[in-house]
């Protein structure tokens, strides 16, 4: 047993290291797409559709997550959606037309959904808010450092190769989580949690009626939809006021939401997930409307920093709100709601941006965050219910 403590040790930095490259579809694309375009005569229409094949994947792969997991261990899915992914994105380097491309996109989103949620289920079973956040934080660095891999290929070769040195990278990641799993070194489902899992919080009453479970999943709806919304239609605002150099203020964004995620997984040494929630909410609110009123960059540092710890931590306190023999299922639908919240609210926010105004985005996101806020406080309030019956 005691071995068993030591190999555990070792597990965080493998987690961590693999989950760096789950940021690289997105932050890849965000480059590749440029030469994707005009290689393959596309338009911008054409990248809703893209949105929306990936988008529906990425759902899927969440929502049959507990059914693998009843076959599978959540590590042998992680691992198989990473090949996936790699595979999707050796099929869009090789793309010709545009019908190759959206499948090859469909494939590696069904791959990194198939990562993000078993990961997030299983970190949720064994791990804390604080080593929730600090994954996550791994993940801002793929974002970060994928475009940049992108953009040199690009330059030196083209998007294609840009790709392939990408599958390269993720090739070395599943090599280290091979040799991870041959060492078993990871904590099985059936293992006893006490001895070493980094879980420390006590298991109390959890909630057992579906309503809780569809509040659950409607705050990562609307946490999907407030995320990507704000981080792409934020330029177009700035630029309608008269702004230039608005490009920035993504960068700004994703840079605050990784420190905003190294910060409070550091708190949560100290800090319950719930209060956690509580400021990062707050700060968010705090940073839309400095954008919505002064246009500043300051609003979209504090809106990056304020929702940057609100997903691993909400993910994390699953495991506080839900027993274990549900927990896979509810945090796979938690990460498909969130990726369906991606679609369809960005659908939603376009529709008024393009046939009403501009402006409206702040209010949109300011709403979008208080029905975060409002669903969560539901359940805060109903497992402290349930909890104070059984004292």
């Amino acid at each position: 047993m005691e071995n068993l403590k030591k190999k555990s040790v070792l597990l965080l930095p493998v987690i961590l290291l693999s989950y760096f490259v789950v940021g690289f579809p997105d932050g890849a694309f965000t480059i590749s797409w440029l030469g994707i375009e005009y290689d393959l005569n596309l338009t911008i229409t054409h990248s809703g559709y893209i949105l929306v094949g990936y988008s529906v994947t990425y759902t899927l792969a969440g929502v049959i997550l507990s059914r693998l997991n009843r076959f599978i261990k959540l590590q042998t899915i992680y691992f198989w959606g990473l090949i996936i992914m790699g595979a999707g994105f050796i099929s869009l380097a090789l793309s010709i037309n545009f019908l190759m491309a959206l499948i090859a996109i469909a494939i590696y989103g069904f791959g990194t959904g198939a990562m993000t949620a078993s990961m997030n289920s299983y970190m949720a079973k064994h791990f804390t808010a604080r080593h929730n956040n600090w994954m996550h934080c791994f993940w801002g660095g793929g974002i970060a450092i994928s475009p940049i891999i992108m953009a040199y290929m690009m330059d030196v070769s083209g998007w294609s190769a840009g790709y392939f040195v990408i599958t390269g990278i993720l090739s070395v990641v599943a090599i280290m989580l091979l040799v991870s799993m041959y060492k078993k070194i990871w904590v099985s489902n059936d293992t006893t949690v006490e001895t070493i899992t980094y879980k420390t919080i006590a298991k109390n009453r959890h909630f057992t009626k579906k309503w809780h479970q569809i509040v659950e999943i409607l705050t990562f709806f609307f946490l999907g939809g407030t995320d990507y919304t704000l981080v792409f239609f934020t330029g177009m605002v700035l630029i309608e006021r008269g702004f230039e150099d608005v490009a920035i203020f993504s960068a700004v964004y994703y840079i605050s939401m990784t420190s905003g995620r190294m910060f409070f997984g550091w708190m949560a040494k100290w800090l319950k997930e719930l209060y956690i929630i509580r400021i990062g909410v707050l700060v968010s609110i705090i940073g839309i409307l400095v954008l919505h009123f002064f246009s500043h960059i300051l609003g979209m540092a504090l809106v990056g920093f304020g929702l940057g710890p609100l997903l691993p931590t909400l993910v994390s306190d699953t495991s506080n709100r839900f027993s274990d023999s549900i927990l896979s299922k509810i945090v796979g639908y938690e990460l498909a709601s969130f990726g369906a919240g991606i679609a369809v609210l960005f659908f939603f926010t376009s529709q008024i941006l393009e046939h009403i105004t501009l402006e409206a985005l702040f209010p949109i996101g300011l709403l979008f965050v208080l029905l975060v806020f409002i669903c969560n406080e539901i359940l805060e309030r109903a497992i402290k219910s349930e909890r104070s019956k059984h004292i």
